[in-house]
């Protein structure tokens, strides 16, 4: 019994001592996290703006493999207002990763869902996004979404216009 005992707490001891193989550590209810779901809410209010305040001037923005600067992206995700109405995050999740290695990423996932405005047809589908952190700046972000409903209407909105 005391040979079965010892055994149990060398084994104890000893898987204590290993080291830990983690990445680093995930938060969902930090600063970062925070600044995120202010700018997704921002997007869903119908103008991304603020996001000045937080990217830097020369980060770089990806929707799916398309690549915008500031602007170009801020301006994109502002004219969804005007095609979509009813825009939400549907089951959101926002949490951010503090790697070992220093870096900072934030993920955001949710349902994207909306109604165009023109046609009425209602979309629904599952999105992905990172949000790349330098000190308290965003130094890129990427999204990834099946983007067919948002550039068939934008054609919609845009042949509506002339």
């Amino acid at each position: 019994m005391k040979k079965l005992l010892l055994s149990i707490i060398s084994i104890a001891f000893i898987s204590c001592q290993q080291p830990q193989n983690n990445l680093g550590v995930f938060k969902n209810n930090d600063s970062k996290s925070e600044v995120v779901v202010k700018l997704a809410d921002s997007y869903l209010a119908g103008n991304f703006d603020m996001a000045r305040e937080y990217f830097t001037p020369e980060s770089k923005h990806l929707f799916n493999n398309l690549e915008f600067d500031v602007d170009g992206i801020i301006d994109g995700y502002n004219s969804h207002s005007l095609i979509f109405k009813d825009i939400k995050h549907n089951d959101r999740k926002v949490y951010t990763g503090y790697y070992n290695d220093g870096s900072i990423q934030t993920y955001h996932d949710f349902n994207w869902s909306a109604t165009s405005i023109i046609t009425g047809k209602e979309y629904n589908y599952p999105c992905h996004c990172r949000w790349v952190w330098e000190d308290d700046k965003i130094i890129s972000t990427t999204c990834y979404v099946d983007p067919a409903a948002i550039f068939e209407e934008a054609t919609i909105f845009a042949e509506s216009q002339k």
